[in-house]
């Protein structure tokens, strides 16, 4: 049967259950603003009985574990939507600074650039023998190609910016892997008693939702150590990591060698990114910033082809004299240049070349181009001609008269002159490329106004109207818009597109909010809750001081009876 020291052994298994349960509730309360953690209980458990011949009788309470409140399933279904939050942050980040490129709409933005270049241009039609005038138009041109050249230069920095993101956040990937192994061994170490090491299991979990926000990821927990897999392939392996690595990949854009691949460092295989913020990055970098790059080299390329076709064979104030070399480069001048490497097209066909004598007589010479002629050809063509002497250096074409002869082009149904940027208004072939022709800039008397060969007929506007003109000829998307309707419609697509990841982004947040409240509901601390069960920890432990009382009174009795 049991005895009064029975009695106190019970009552005293009672306070220490008491006093662990108050202890865990002090704990959660302490740490009720601690982001990522879980809140804990006492689990108790009746102690093995003794058995006596009229029956079993208890012999209290035990502690069996301290355990933490967690839901794995809302786990992963928090770290599944979090990719996608993230990933549309930096994503809305960068739509905004490509939006700040084009300063639309407003009085400063490219689009008023365009604008005021075509005005000039129509000022120019209506007074081509004006000085003033032309260098206005020199002027407008030449801030226009410093327009081009600036929004370029931006785009390729915000390629860069996105490069440095993706190579800023693989080391801090590593990061997390390493110290995931470490804890994943403190977690083992810690749990070989059989008890749950809560405290590190929330570092682990705040970990892995970091990491959930830079990678689409993946976790199974086996032997009470968790792997971690991006896509197919293992990031972390219990106490194993399989780093990842930085690394120069011309191969993404021949133009950017500095571009960077993410790989695993020890296989050199290419990780399989998906989301998050290392996603969104690349994207960035590779598809979002090159899409309007490459809108933005289509509009420059459209400009200057269609100005350089009408200026190359057009005449202004001056003639051209001298020797001259065409700004655009071929990769080998015995490669025929129909369908060759130039930037702009050339096409079988003929090309007037006009020599005036010093009493401004002219001589017409046609050239004639066919599929398989190459530059060196041409040159050998243009140097038979009289008066006018030509040849290959390098690249690219010199050309031009000496000894008092002047010179011009007509009638170039071919293209080549605009091709091999022989004396257009602009110089090269995209945003970045794009400049104001020096020999323009320094005598806009040189800028075309009309097609006559009479250089007395200096009042000629043909070409003036032709090239102001262009402001409404459909001469992109395949005769289907003008430069102002491509442009209008690559920044209507610039704000559709920065709309709906901004939506997107508004529903990954819903989402990742309102999974991040139901882990909270499960696993946060509530002060009103802690302090309730405070009060019942602490009437069971009055409890069990009082039963320790009252034995403790038993015992005087019966030591007094036997004295």
């Amino acid at each position: 049967m049991g005895t009064l020291f029975s009695a106190l052994d019970v009552a005293r298994s009672g306070l220490t259950a008491a006093q662990v349960q108050l202890d865990t509730a002090a704990h959660n309360i302490a740490n009720v603003n601690t982001e990522g953690y879980s809140r804990q209980r006492a689990e108790l458990l009746t102690r093995l009985p003794t058995t006596f011949p009229y029956g079993q009788l208890g012999r209290g309470v035990q502690v069996d574990n301290i355990v933490r409140i967690r839901d794995t399933f809302i786990d992963q279904a928090y770290r599944s939507q979090l990719p996608g939050l993230t990933g549309a942050e930096l994503t809305a980040g960068y739509f905004a600074l490509l939006e700040g490129i084009f300063l639309e709409p407003g009085e400063n933005g490219f689009g008023a650039r365009l604008g005021q270049f075509f005005d000039a241009l129509s000022d120019f039609a209506n007074n081509v023998e004006s000085s003033s005038v032309r260098e206005a138009l020199v002027a407008e041109t030449r801030q226009l190609a410093l327009s081009f050249n600036d929004v370029a230069l931006r785009f390729n920095t915000l390629r860069t910016n996105a490069n440095e993101e993706v190579r800023n956040l693989v080391p801090q990937i590593n990061s997390l892997a390493e110290r995931l192994t470490d804890i994943n061994q403190q977690i083992v170490r810690a749990e070989a008693n059989l008890t749950s090491a809560n405290d590190l299991r929330d570092q682990r979990d705040r970990l892995l939702d970091e990491l959930a926000g830079m990678v689409n990821i993946t976790t199974v927990e086996n032997d009470k150590m968790v792997s971690v897999f991006i896509g197919s392939d293992a990031l972390v392996e219990g106490v194993l990591w399989n780093p990842l690595e930085a690394v120069r990949d011309p191969a993404i854009d021949p133009e950017r060698p500095d571009l960077l691949q993410v790989r695993f460092a020890e296989s050199g295989l290419p990780v399989d990114i998906r989301d998050g913020e290392l996603h969104a990055a690349l994207t960035v970098r590779d598809v979002l910033v090159p899409e309007y790059q490459e809108r933005l080299d289509t509009l420059a390329n459209a400009l200057i082809g269609a100005i350089n076709a009408i200026q190359t064979q057009g005449n202004g104030l001056n003639n051209l004299s001298g020797t001259l070399t065409s700004s655009n480069a071929v990769a080998d001048p015995a490669a025929a240049l129909v369908g060759g490497t130039l930037p702009f097209a050339v096409e079988p066909g003929t090309l007037d070349v006009v020599v005036y004598d010093a009493a401004g007589v002219p001589t017409t010479t046609t050239i004639t181009i066919t599929a398989g002629t190459t530059l060196n050809e041409l040159a050998a063509s243009l140097d038979g001609v009289a008066n006018f002497s030509a040849a290959v250096v390098g690249d690219r074409l010199e050309f031009g008269t000496s000894g008092g002869y002047t010179f011009g082009f007509a009638n170039d149904g071919t293209g080549i002159l605009t091709a091999l940027g022989a004396h257009g208004l602009f110089t090269g072939h995209d945003a970045a490329s794009i400049g104001l022709n020096p020999l323009i800039e320094a005598d806009p008397g040189l800028i075309a106004s009309g097609y006559s060969l009479d250089p007395l007929a200096t009042g000629d506007n043909t070409a003036a109207l032709d090239m102001a003109a262009l402001r409404n000829a459909l001469i992109l998307d395949g005769g289907a818009s003008s430069l102002s309707d491509y442009y209008e419609a690559t920044i209507a697509q610039l704000g559709v597109e920065s709309r709906s990841n901004q939506e997107r982004l508004v529903v990954q947040q819903q989402f990742v909010d309102d999974f991040q409240q139901r882990r909270q509901q499960v696993s946060g601390v509530s002060l009103d809750e802690e302090i309730s069960l405070m009060i019942q920890y602490q009437r069971a432990f009055e409890g069990s001081a009082r039963v320790i009382t009252v034995t403790d009174r038993m015992l005087e009795a019966l030591l007094a009876m036997a004295l």
